[in-house]
């Protein structure tokens, strides 16, 4: 279980924008934490960065990396996020192919009483060859009944026959097909917990070097500049998109939790997906997934309307557009669903949800 810090005054007291500020501007400044730097940032090593013992640590060295580590986290949750939609998907197949099993097997099972009762009828007499038929038979006619009754009994066969072949065949297929869902299911799932111990990682080993800064230097690192007036300029925003911005504001506060869709947390895509879904809009799962939705829009403050999905760096990150330059957002691991600037990390790509009114 993971401690969380003391609560942020600035997004605990805020609340929705149009909640009075409380406080002097420099105590209740928003701060919204850069969780990304670069692509090549996230995938620099620990130990290439870590300072030496006898070495005084650098606050800028440390930043970096502590940087680096919330980029590494925030891609590893969507990885998550990927492997549990994955894992989910697959149950349903699963489920639905044992479902499908069931039925073939009663569908064999009653195509092997109908031959059963054809074997039976054959075994009685009706099948005898047609020419000792007409021999044994007192009357013409009485031949002919006989005859269209084992020509009957001939197709019923075949059918049966053929209709018992095939449900067998799908009765394999389904338990095949299983098989192979419950595999990729379980290495989804191991995925998923290689996913989930790196973010604890990463976390813990952020957590270890903010320790080396300053409480100054930890707040230098994690303010983004947006102050209480600039989020009571955000105007009032209509239809759908006011609703969701409305349920992320309703949200602001919340800590951050990883693979989080509700109560008491969410992440990044999980926020934004929520949002959108209060609003009668269905997102998919993870931020890459999310990066296909609407159209593109410009990374142009100009260009941006309220709801607008804007995503960091390689799209491991998504916040959603509120107007005046500033967005909403899940930032990461021991954070809280708070406001920030809406180029507070590099651009990757802007969506529209909804086309223009």
């Amino acid at each position: 279980m993971m401690t969380e810090p003391a609560a942020d005054p600035c997004t605990r007291g805020l609340g929705p924008r149009h909640r009075s500020p409380r406080g002097p501007a420099s105590i209740c400044a928003v701060r919204a934490v850069g969780v990304l730097t670069s692509g090549a940032a996230a995938a620099v090593g620990v130990a290439a960065w870590a300072p030496s013992t006898a070495q005084a640590a650098d606050p800028q060295q440390i930043a970096t990396q502590v940087l680096s580590l919330r980029a590494a986290a925030e891609t590893a949750t969507q990885q998550y996020d990927q492997a549990t939609q994955n894992m989910a998907r697959l149950q349903q197949q699963i489920d639905a192919l044992q479902a499908q099993t069931t039925l073939a097997q009663a569908a064999v099972q009653r195509y092997s009483s109908s031959l059963g009762r054809i074997a039976a009828a054959q075994y009685r007499g009706i099948g005898v060859d047609p020419t000792l038929q007409l021999l044994l038979a007192q009357q013409p006619d009485q031949f002919l009944q006989r005859a269209a009754t084992m020509d009957n009994v001939s197709r019923g066969q075949d059918e049966a026959l053929e209709s018992a072949e095939q449900a067998q065949l799908r009765l394999e297929q389904f338990r095949a097909q299983a098989g192979v869902d419950t595999v990729l299911a379980a290495q989804e799932e191991q995925q998923a917990a290689a996913d989930k111990g790196r973010i604890l990682a990463e976390y813990q080993q952020a957590q270890a070097l903010l320790r080396q800064l300053t409480l100054s230097e930890q707040q230098a690192l994690n303010y983004s500049g947006v102050t209480p007036q600039q989020i009571e300029g955000v105007p009032v925003s209509t239809g759908r998109a006011a609703q969701a911005i409305a349920f992320a504001e309703s949200k602001l506060g919340l800590w951050y939790e990883w693979g989080g869709t509700g109560d008491p947390g969410y992440d990044c895509s999980g926020l934004v997906q929520a949002a959108w879904a209060s609003a009668g809009v269905q997102l998919p799962r993870v931020t890459w997934d999310q990066m296909t939705v609407g159209q593109a829009v410009p990374a142009d403050e100009r260009d941006l309307q309220p709801g607008d999905l804007i995503f960091y760096l390689d799209g491991a990150h998504v916040a959603m557009y509120i107007g005046n330059g500033l967005v909403i957002h899940a930032p990461t691991t021991g954070q809280q669903i708070r406001y920030g600037e809406w180029d507070m990390m590099p651009v990757a790509a802007v969506r529209r949800v909804l086309p223009p009114t």
